[in-house]
């Protein structure tokens, strides 16, 4: 299964089963773009709308924010949850190579997104082509996750009938100063690269798994056969204390034009 097939078969679950993770990671990067009132933003890899809503509210009704995915299902409910809002457009679209004319947005965002793409460099070369003068590009990435969460992981793995192999991500992602570089060689000025830490909280194993299967870890979780799924969630229930809390690491990058 590829992972616009898993986006799409979460886009139900996807952020809303009642853990902190994607929402304040969207919010970060909404913060370091600074929408402003008027603005034509566009959201790469939009999924559910975590970074689109809020942008929407602080362009206003003289700006516009147009949300674009390849995962129908978040598509058509993102559309479905923004349908009254007049200044938000949420359609099927690549993040590698978006479809629009040169110098049409004054804003994009790109939250937890630019990792899955087969050619982020490129991808960073076509916003800045995509950008008006003075336009701002803000996206995220992750820098650390937090050593249990990736045992976790490792307990779905050694539980799972073939189990996808580990993505692995470009090299522009491995420090804040390939990011920087790769940002800079896109074209883009002013790049500033900062870190946060997420933390997400878990009342139980239950919580944690369904947690994993709702969004890309679906593609892990699905290779656990059904019959071993309360091994594994034992497995998990055993190593961690509960409730507990993860830490993430994540890097909020900026540049200007």
């Amino acid at each position: 299964m590829n992972i616009i097939d898993v986006f799409d078969r979460v886009s139900g679950e996807y952020d809303s089963v009642g853990v902190d993770f994607f929402k304040p990671m969207a919010d970060a990067v909404v913060r370091a773009a600074a929408p402003r009132p008027g603005d034509r933003v566009l959201d790469v890899g939009c999924g559910r709308g975590a970074a689109l809503l809020p942008s929407a509210r602080l362009v206003g009704p003289s700006g516009h924010v147009t949300g674009i995915d390849l995962a129908a299902g978040m598509v058509s409910r993102t559309g479905a949850a923004t349908s009254s809002l007049r200044n938000v457009t949420v359609r099927i679209g690549d993040a590698q190579q978006p479809d629009f004319p040169n110098r049409s947005f004054d804003v994009i965002t790109a939250a937890m997104v630019l990792f899955f793409l087969p050619d982020p460099p490129a991808a960073l070369s076509t916003y800045r082509l995509l950008l008006k003068p003075g336009g701002r590009l803000a996206f995220s990435s992750f820098a650390a996750p937090d050593p249990r969460h990736r045992n976790v992981m490792r307990i779905l793995f050694r539980l799972g009938d073939n189990p996808p192999p580990d993505h692995s991500h470009h090299p522009m992602f491995g420090s804040v100063d390939s990011l920087r570089s790769a940002v800079a060689k896109a074209g883009f000025s002013r790049t500033k690269v900062s870190e946060l830490d997420i933390r997400s909280h878990f009342r139980d194993a239950e919580q944690l798994i369904g947690w994993i299967g709702s969004h890309a870890g679906r593609r892990l979780l699905d290779t656990v056969p059904p019959e071993r799924r309360p091994e594994a969630t034992a497995a998990v229930a055993d190593y961690l204390d509960w409730p507990t809390t993860f830490t993430t690491r994540i890097r909020v990058v900026t540049g200007g034009v």
